[in-house]
């Protein structure tokens, strides 16, 4: 039997002390060590290839789905799935107190604590899953007030609500997908969810078609979900081939059950903040503006949406390893791996952002046609918003894997705020872009500069090293973006080949200045590295 390690305390906290660990636990330790960097790379490649293959099938498919259901209901259907979206809140924050929780137990190879804590979130989750249940069937019952549909659809989103009524029952298995990206196999999740969104879309596709309205989409939806959850809940059984004895024993008695409830409370008031914040602009605009108006929004926006998501895929791909060094005590190499992908972040973003800036118009003019196309304020308002975004999304990682959120709970109160109240008034007086706007001076004025000022305060990460991470991206970026609109005013009228070649083009040439101009010579020794080990496989 492997004994324990001893830990040493760091700031009032016990840490893993490798250097007196069992000799076991050094040789894993070892192994993981190797493999962090490879698996965050391996998260990072397969988050691309989702957005990928998310970003060609929405091109191909939302064309046609939105000629088959019309504006009204493919707004509706947007903004139904907004209004579901606030029922996980309801989830009451199980989610960002299981990460630290699981991150913690692995660094101990602890697989028992691990399945206690798995036991313990489905427990949980399925408290919460009757809770979002009865709010649900209240939201069914209004949803027709709350979007404003003409009578001959309000039946159909009414049955499209009871279909997403129904697919919360499968709440309870969340915690299978936590525990596979806290064993930083993230891109396992990602190649179900690629898998997921093909079964989504064709089901979109066939339903539509044949005038299954709104109700249609969201049965796309739950099979989708169905599948992810089903192959995921099989996949981890396997590994945790003993949960079913903590999933029989009373929860309250385990240390496991009162820490997530514990931890749960600051991540509920992040996610409603956050929600409130970042999630709600269809909302807004379809109760003052109709739902109509809420297709050309998610239109335009769409390709900045699907850019933004790669962003947060940096994060998404990083945290546990991050969370890792927080849990073994190496603050300092925490930090300067927060602070390279914090320039890795501002690079790709820069790299990424520029063009869809200056394309935007030109792309949905190709894929939807121009009187889809809600204009160059939204276009460069949701750019800045997820250059933004991507930033403060990594960083919020290094409090949420740690189990620090509540370090961040009055700057969320005060954005969302100050979000909500903006948007609404930018919205009634300035149209589509209020919303937009309002996230946008909200962030600005609050969590831009208060959550890098708390992650000196709480990591000793140096303000310095992440304004330098910054703006050294940004500053190869404007005579970057100089150049892309210099070459769009050459070719006003290209065709898809044209428009993927210049952006395509561009895109290459940014990253190339960050490999030889924004990277110093032993960053780019890492990067190096980095891709050797990749490409040798694992261990």
């Amino acid at each position: 039997m492997v004994r324990g390690p001893r830990g040493h305390r760091h700031g009032g906290k016990r840490h893993l002390d490798i250097n007196r660990c069992d000799p076991t636990i050094k040789q894993n330790h070892g192994i993981f060590e190797m493999t962090r960097g490879r698996r965050s790379i391996l998260n990072y490649v397969s988050a691309t290839g989702l957005t990928a293959v998310t970003m060609v099938v929405g091109l191909i498919s939302v064309p046609f789905i939105v000629r088959w259901l019309g504006d009204e209901r493919y707004g509706a259907f947007r903004a139904a799935v907004d209004w579901f979206g606030y029922l996980s809140l309801l989830e009451l924050g199980l989610a960002g107190a299981l990460l630290p929780l699981l991150a913690r137990a692995l660094s101990r190879y602890d697989n028992t604590a691990v399945e206690r804590t798995v036991a313990a979130g489905i427990r949980a989750y399925a408290r919460v899953t009757a809770l979002m249940i009865l709010a649900a069937l209240v939201l069914v019952a209004f949803i027709t007030r709350l979007i404003p549909v003409g009578t001959e659809n309000a039946a159909d989103l009414t049955r499209a609500a009871l279909v997403a009524t129904f697919a919360l029952l499968l709440t309870p298995f969340l915690p299978f997908r936590w525990i596979t990206e806290a064993r930083q196999r993230g891109y396992i999740v990602n190649t179900l969810l690629v898998v997921q969104s093909l079964v989504i879309t064709g089901l979109s596709l066939i339903l539509a078609y044949h005038g299954w309205g709104i109700t249609g989409q969201f049965v796309a939806l739950l099979v989708g979900a169905v599948m992810f959850f089903g192959f995921l809940s099989v996949l981890e059984l396997r590994r945790m081939s003993t949960l079913r004895r903590p999933l029989l024993r009373s929860a309250a008695s385990s240390d496991e059950w009162k820490q997530l409830w514990h931890l749960n409370r600051p991540t509920l008031v992040e996610q409603i903040c956050g929600r409130v914040s970042f999630v709600s602009d269809y909302v807004v605009v379809a109760l003052i503006l109709g739902p109509a108006a809420v297709a050309p929004l998610y239109l335009t926006r769409r390709l900045a949406d699907l850019a933004q998501g790669q962003l947060l895929g940096v994060g998404n791909a990083s945290w546990a390893a991050l969370a890792d060094l927080h849990a073994i005590g190496d603050l300092t190499t925490f930090g300067q791996r927060l602070i390279e992908a914090t320039k890795l972040v501002a690079t790709l973003a820069i790299a990424v952002l520029v063009p869809i800036a200056i394309y935007n118009q030109t792309f949905v003019e190709l894929w939807v046609g121009s009187p889809h196309y809600a204009g160059f304020a939204i276009t460069i308002t949701v750019v800045c918003n997820a250059f933004l975004l991507g930033l403060l999304t990594l960083w919020g990682w290094a409090f949420g894997g740690t189990g620090k959120v509540a370090t961040l709970v009055p700057v969320y109160i005060a954005a969302a705020s100050l979000n909500l109240v903006a948007s609404i008034v930018f919205t009634l007086n300035l149209g589509l872009v209020g919303p937009l706007l309002g996230t946008l001076v909200a962030t600005v004025l609050t969590s831009a500069w208060y959550v890098p000022v708390q992650l000196k305060r709480t990591f000793g990460i140096s303000l310095a090293g992440i304004a330098r991470a910054v703006a050294l991206p940004v500053a190869w970026g404007v005579p970057y973006t100089l150049a892309v609109w210099w070459m769009a005013a050459r070719t006003p009228s290209i065709g898809w080949l044209g428009l993927a070649g210049e952006m395509g083009f561009a895109t290459v040439v940014y990253m190339g200045i960050w490999w030889i101009a924004i990277l110093d010579v032993s960053e780019r020794a890492v990067y190096a590295g980095r891709l050797r080990t990749l490409m040798r496989g694992s261990g």
